[in-house]
């Protein structure tokens, strides 16, 4: 079992990376109703393969990079969507969370269903200047016959050497069948978009899932107990009009799709009109406003 101390650097990574890196978890599979109205086009994205960049900011703020690319997997006909964080920075009073690199990868058949997910990233820790710790640390799932099982390695070090090494296996997570959509996930293109369509979306994170089982053991060490977590369902619906997006000192005419909780609006996507091609995602939690913007 891990010392307080590690356990506190640990939750504090995954806290991190996952409400500011993904900012809604590694990849949460979203579903709707029905044939989903709006979709990626896997082998779209994969016959491009070329990277996408894109900037990240908080409130304003830019804090980090993230390059996004789908590829083909051809010795089983496979769809790899990777996303590479870059360079993250943020700032809580005098606490400083450096994430170097964040990298998750999902792998999909044709038609959506998952076959693989990981995660994996670095943190450096600083208070005042001072380093306080750093943690190395990867998630990686396999699903088989409907279940997402998923090994979670790690090593840190706090204050001085050496690292020190550890290994969980998760319990296995039941994984739906059909196609992801991520509203908080930058993709290259959407399909499908019309003015009106409104959908409600089902919700299901595997990977987050194995995760916040092992968070909420690690708690329950410490009398900890987090939160029941409840959620009214999400509905999606593209505006019935385009709007003009200020991107790269030009206004451009985009398709708008906002997520909606409750009637609060939790994320954007700003689609352009002409090719389909997305050129902005926003998010909105607590007061936060993250976003990713495309650099032509």
């Amino acid at each position: 079992m891990p010392s307080r101390g590690v356990t506190v650097l640990l939750i504090v990574f995954w806290a991190i990376t996952t409400g500011y890196v993904a900012y809604r978890d590694f990849w949460p599979r979203l579903f709707a109703s029905g044939p989903p109205p709006v979709a990626i086009d896997l082998a779209d994205e994969a016959a491009q393969n070329v990277p996408i960049r894109w900037t990240i900011t908080r409130n304003g703020e830019r804090i980090g990079r993230l390059v996004t690319q789908m590829r083909y997997v051809e010795p089983d006909d496979t769809f790899q969507f990777i996303s590479e964080y870059r360079q993250l920075k943020l700032a809580v009073a005098a606490v400083e969370f450096h994430i170097p690199e964040f990298i998750t990868t999902i792998r999909v058949t044709r038609n959506g269903d998952l076959r693989e997910q990981t995660a994996e990233g670095k943190l450096e820790l600083n208070f005042h200047g001072l380093s306080m710790g750093t943690a190395q640390m990867k998630l990686a799932g396999s699903v088989a016959e409907g279940q997402l099982t998923a090994t979670f390695d790690g090593s840190y070090t706090l204050l001085t050497p050496p690292a020190r090494q550890f290994r969980r296996v998760l319990e296995p997570i039941p994984v739906p069948s059909g196609q992801p959509l991520n509203p908080l996930q930058p993709v290259n293109r959407l399909r499908g978009v019309k003015p009106g369509h409104r959908w409600v979306v089902n919700e299901s994170n595997p990977l987050d899932a194995a995760t916040k089982l092992i968070l909420t053991e690690v708690a329950g060490q410490f009398g900890i107990k987090p939160p029941e977590e409840h959620r009214d369902p999400l509905i999606g619906e593209v505006l019935g009009s385009p709007r003009d997006l200020e991107w790269s000192t030009q206004l451009v005419a985009c398709w708008v799709i906002e997520y909606r909780r409750d009637s609060e609006v939790i994320a954007r996507t700003w689609v352009r009109q002409v090719d389909g091609k997305v050129l902005k995602q926003e998010a909105f939690a607590k007061g936060e406003h993250l976003a990713f913007e495309r650099i032509e």
